[in-house]
């Protein structure tokens, strides 16, 4: 038996932009984008009335009374996202997360002038587990599907991968991967108190869920039962502090991070003995940078998310394209460029709503779940304890 999925969305910003953009192009399930939440009244009536959204509150506990909304999707900061799950799961609501799950955004009482430099890793490792058990626990008390928004699983060429690796019956081996650009625009971004983390949490997050898919849908083709990850060992670094490039100008990366790192490089050690070589940079020019390599007994192969050749294009001057968007983080549109013929389809987006709305409508788990969630988590934050203290890190301890 299905149900109608009636959807109400938290969140005005970039993620709120381009799930209801993704939204438009599902098709084949019976959902509707029935309420728009945020907390500035004028975004909230600009973007619902161009997506056609009726419902407007500017109260996340007014969106979670409604009886006529059966699924949250969280377009929210970070910082809300573990608050807000657990909240929708109270009202029995499912929910739709972006990605991280959640993280550590300071001690308890913390001002906003707190920082990052000198605080613990251990101590937020452990807490983002205990965050992360706290959400699972009022998932299953309350009955409710919980979908994680980490679109590399569902982007095309990942998927395309990880049916090459299943034909071939290959022992993956080892995963490549990493996602960089260079640096976010938004302030929120250049503090912990505000991000959770640097490049790590905030880019790595992507080749972390993917590589651990893969490793998932390996292990369940095996002996059904997903290959988890097992240890971290992991090293991060202020690459735009260095005196060598703060001595040039003019600069074409963000700069003015606070207390959180713009490299990370992580070496992920699966149950199996696999591994994973994952990394994540706001120091890199040329528009987004996504790409995984999966190297399998009996296959190789690549998924060339961004940027990938399907459009290429040239103009000896941007401004011939000033009205058309090329692809995500490009500094300039002159010379060659690879523009996204549908970004949204190509990084995963819409097959990833698809998935959420068919699993809540049938009562599934989606293909990536709360077991992806925890599991990026914890690798997330071991990997920021192992860069501190300069060892292998356990993962056993903080797996959900």
């Amino acid at each position: 038996m299905t149900q109608r999925v009636r959807i109400g969305l938290i969140g005005t910003g970039f993620a709120a932009r381009f799930h209801l953009a993704s939204y438009r192009k599902v098709y084949g399930e019976d959902f509707q984008v029935v309420a728009l939440c945020g907390r500035q009244p004028a975004r909230v009536a600009a973007l619902a009335e161009q997506f056609g959204i009726v419902g407007r509150f500017t109260s996340s506990d007014e969106l979670l009374r409604d009886p006529g909304i059966n699924v949250v999707d969280l377009c929210v900061p970070n910082h809300l996202h573990a608050a807000l799950i657990q909240e929708a799961a109270r009202h029995g609501k499912h929910v739709i997360c972006e990605k991280p799950l959640g993280g550590y955004f300071g001690p308890p009482g913390a001002t906003d002038a707190w920082s990052a430099q000198g605080a613990p890793r251990q101590a937020m490792l452990e807490a983002v587990a205990d965050q992360a058990r706290q959400v699972r626990d009022a998932v299953q008390r309350a009955g409710i599907t919980f979908c994680y928004g980490e679109n590399w699983v569902y982007a095309p060429p990942i998927a395309k991968v990880n049916r090459l690796m299943a034909a071939s019956e290959s022992a993956i081996l080892r995963i490549e991967a990493e996602e960089s650009h260079s640096g976010s625009h938004a302030a929120y971004a250049r503090r912990w108190r505000t991000a959770g983390g640097g490049s790590l949490l905030r880019l790595g997050v992507h080749p972390i869920g993917g590589a651990l898919h893969l490793k998932y849908e390996e292990g369940r083709r095996r002996t059904g039962q997903p290959i988890r990850p097992a240890s971290v060992l992991a090293q991060v670094a202020t690459l735009t502090e260095m005196a060598t490039f703060r001595a040039q100008s003019p600069h074409h990366l963000i700069t003015g991070w606070h207390d959180v790192e713009d490299w990370c490089g992580l070496l992920l050690t699966f149950a199996d003995g696999s591994v994973a070589q994952l990394s994540a940079s706001d120091t890199t020019l040329g528009g987004i940078r996504n790409y995984l390599s999966a190297y399998g007994s009996r296959c190789v192969a690549t998924a060339h998310i961004n940027p990938n050749n399907s459009c290429v294009a040239y103009t000896p001057s941007g401004q011939y394209l000033q009205g058309e968007y090329l692809v995500e983080k490009a500094e300039t549109k002159e010379g060659w460029s690879f523009p996204a013929p549908d970004e949204d389809a190509v990084t995963g987006y819409v097959e990833e709503l698809r998935d959420f709305i068919h699993a809540v409508a049938t009562r599934r788990e989606p293909q990536a779940g709360l077991m992806l969630a925890m599991d990026v988590l914890a690798v997330v934050y071991a990997g920021y304890l192992s860069a501190e203290q300069g060892r292998r890190v356990d993962l056993g301890p903080y797996l959900g």
